[in-house]
């Protein structure tokens, strides 16, 4: 018996509305990305980092703890996770899914600080607002070209209006890590 609806590929697409939109889809566009971010501050959250068209998306997931979370491999696959989100869905299903998402303007980043963790720590991308909080993440991506990452930035930057700095080293500063923590 037939109920008369299409089943199969041939089947219509249930989203489609016609309009030759994905339904969901933002528009934006990324236009620099830094994947698997980690902040300093416990419990340590994921992060993925979004130049993008409107400006930076900070998206924020995973609870990760020493023990339970590094200990066990946790951090790596939830960025491999949500990285193939990104890759298959794009950008709005990463956003969706973070715990938290946090949106700088362009108009209102003073710079941006990229250090390339030296011979011993991982690379350090630090944003700077001309006001309120700064916020500074960790690389744990491997395949991370802290090089490469600068000239996009740099491109991006001249294009946006923001500084872009690179440094050797680890990048590490006390009293900012203090601030962000007691902040």
């Amino acid at each position: 018996m037939s109920s008369g609806t299409a089943e199969g590929p041939e089947a219509p697409d249930s989203t489609d509305d016609d309009t030759g939109e994905e339904i969901g889809d933002s528009g934006i566009e990324v236009e620099v990305h830094g994947h698997f971010g980690m902040t300093g501050s416990f419990p340590l959250r994921i992060c993925e980092l979004f130049f993008a068209s409107d400006g930076v998306h900070l998206a924020e997931y995973g609870m990760i703890t020493p023990l339970f979370g590094l200990g066990v491999g946790k951090h790596e696959r939830e960025a491999a996770a949500m990285v193939e989100l990104l890759d298959r869905y794009g950008i709005d299903e990463v956003l969706a899914r973070a715990d938290a998402v946090t949106w700088l303007s362009y108009d209102t980043l003073d710079r941006v600080v990229v250090s390339d963790g030296g011979r011993l720590g991982n690379a350090r991308v630090g944003l700077y607002p001309e006001a309120g909080d700064s916020h500074a993440y960790r690389i744990h991506d491997d395949g991370f070209d802290a090089d490469a990452f600068v000239d996009e930035l740099t491109a991006l930057g001249e294009e946006r209006g923001f500084d872009v700095v690179s440094e050797s080293g680890l990048g590490y500063r006390p009293r900012e890590s203090l601030d962000r923590f007691f902040g």
